[in-house]
């Protein structure tokens, strides 16, 4: 282990930089849901929590940031396909900052929540562009044998984010003597994993992938010297390079327009796009983000009364999903492969919040905790460990992965739009829900995962350590049949592919020749694009 964090020392240092968006994602959403309790916030904007049209309140100021990032991933395409992975993380990081600035000043001899409003929209946009970008740096820099730990350092950087935007909640929640201090600073520490990440990037090298697409060879052998930590001569970073300039060259870059054309032409371009988007809309409907920004509110339902307390409980829950990221990270997800992990992940989730929902049904609100309600919030605490253990980091690894290189950027800004979307959903009507239909929320949120999990079983193939040139292979054979074989990890395609080969039993005839073609590179024109990459990269060297 250590030996591999050596040698792959600049590939995880530039994940570590890159996962500051993460945080900034979690830190954000973690502040967000302590700040609406404070007795001083609510002051500062004439806020009555007895009011019928609190929750309504409560959610708009929830949701308008994600309105905002919802923007934010739709630019993406835009911005990262015409500056670049690098720059348009760093614009979108300004854009962030910016945000985080108006909304510390809300209230200020005001008690209008407009420029509230609007700081959060504008950050949003600038957290939304981040999102969507930065799993596809990371992705694209990334070494097969360690991609999916890499990608999945954001969902780490994600909860510690949350954890620490909890644990500030909770320590500012006890300093009442502050007045509006007592929710502005939680607010404008927000900043801090954007500075971070601002000032680390700097000091990181562009998408090689995208420095190849955009035909500057010698960049893309810099770059991937770089993050590789080997010579630029060195024969295994030459064949990698080899292969990038090879998958590029039968892939000439597309427009939007063009990119949107293509899409149906084939299901190795098709399917990894409805994948996608599947697989980030089923992430939002587990009712992950209901835990986050509302778990105050939540862990008053069973049986906390005292916002301290609930808000100290709110830190526990943090700190639960952080460390069960990393242990998942570290021991699991590149182990036990993406596929069984959502599988496990989706349903203890299931379990914990059908406890949760049978719970609340039979005993109701109360602020008296009994046998019950202890195991209700340990079932709180079992979902977050169930959700960093699949849920949290494999949607991010997954879309990345299965794009192919010429159409990352549409597919990436497509499943994080649609990943907003959901999220501008949820955290609008789970105050509404919690207030109208109480323990039925849980119950609608149990379902939505035991979908995700059927979801995963017959429609999502097993990628782990499979080169991003070959993973379309697992698409041009029938989807579900290939999906129910990865089910049975000694007959997972990914162990074929990732040792080089072409997986048995691939069908029909023409998609065999034509993944034979792409994923091999072994015989008629793919042979010829290799050797004309080869000479590609030759000649630059010259």
């Amino acid at each position: 282990m250590r030996a591999e964090l050596y040698r792959q020392r600049k590939a995880y240092m530039l994940s570590i930089v890159g996962a500051f968006g993460g945080m900034m994602f979690g830190w954000v959403s973690g502040v967000i849901g302590g700040v609406l309790t404070l007795a001083s916030f609510q002051k500062s904007f004439a806020l009555d929590k007895n009011a019928k049209n609190f929750s309504d309140i409560q959610g708009n100021i929830v949701s308008i940031l994600q309105a905002g990032c919802i923007a934010g991933a739709m630019s993406s395409f835009f911005f990262s396909e015409r500056f670049g992975r690098k720059s348009a993380i760093l614009m979108a990081d300004v854009v962030f900052i910016i945000g985080t600035i108006m909304q510390t000043c809300a209230g200020l001899k005001t008690t209008s929540l407009g420029l509230l409003y609007a700081g959060r929209f504008i950050g949003g946009m600038g957290k939304g562009l981040i999102t969507a970008v930065a799993p596809a740096y990371i992705g694209e820099n990334a070494p097969k044998q360690i991609r999916g730990r890499c990608i999945g350092i954001m969902q780490l950087f994600h909860s510690a984010g949350m954890m620490l935007g909890f644990f500030i909640n909770y320590g500012f929640s006890r300093r009442d003597y502050l007045g509006a201090l007592q929710w502005r600073i939680p607010f404008a520490l927000q900043m801090v994993p954007g500075v971070c990440l601002f000032v680390g990037l700097l000091f990181q090298n562009e998408s090689p992938r995208w420095l190849v697409e955009r035909g500057d060879i010698p960049k893309a052998r810099r770059a991937l010297s770089r993050v590789r930590a080997l010579s630029e001569e060195d024969p295994t970073l030459l064949q990698e390079l080899n292969e990038i300039v090879a998958n590029f060259d039968k892939h000439p870059r597309q427009s939007f327009a063009q990119q949107l054309r293509s899409l149906p032409a084939s299901k190795a371009t098709l399917y990894p796009f409805c994948m996608a988007i599947m697989l980030n809309a089923c992430q939002q409907w587990t009712g992950t983000n209901s835990m986050n920004y509302y778990s105050p509110q939540i862990f008053e339902t069973v049986g906390l009364a005292s916002v301290s307390s609930r808000l100290l409980a709110t830190g526990f829950y943090g700190v639960v999903k952080f460390v069960c990221t990393g242990i998942s990270l570290a021991f699991l997800t590149e182990q036990l492969g993406r596929k069984w992990s959502l599988i496990i992940s989706g349903s203890g989730m299931a379990f914990s919040m059908y406890y949760i929902g049978i719970q609340n049904a039979i005993v109701g609100k109360s602020t008296k905790l009994t046998g019950s309600s202890y195991f209700a919030i340990i079932c709180v605490n079992l979902y977050s460990a169930f959700f960093a253990f699949g849920w949290g980091p494999v949607p991010w690894m997954l879309s990345a992965e299965c794009a192919p290189n010429h159409m990352r950027s549409l597919i990436l800004a497509s499943a994080l739009m649609t990943q907003w979307l959901c999220n501008f959903l949820i955290a609008f009507i789970t105050p509404i829900l919690l207030e109208k239909i109480t323990y039925g929320t849980y119950l609608v949120y149990g379902t939505g995962c035991l979908l995700g999990v059927v979801c995963i079983v017959v429609g999502v193939p097993e990628t782990k350590k499979i080169p991003l040139e070959k993973v379309h292979v697992l698409f041009e054979e029938n989807i579900i049949k290939g999906a129910l074989r990865d089910l049975v990890p000694s007959r997972a395609r990914a162990k074929a592919l990732a040792a080089g080969s072409v997986p048995p039993e691939r069908e029909g005839g023409s998609e065999r020749e034509t993944s034979e073609n792409s994923a091999g590179g072994e015989k008629g024109s793919s042979k010829a694009d290799g050797e004309e990459s080869r000479k590609r990269v030759g000649s630059e060297n010259v």
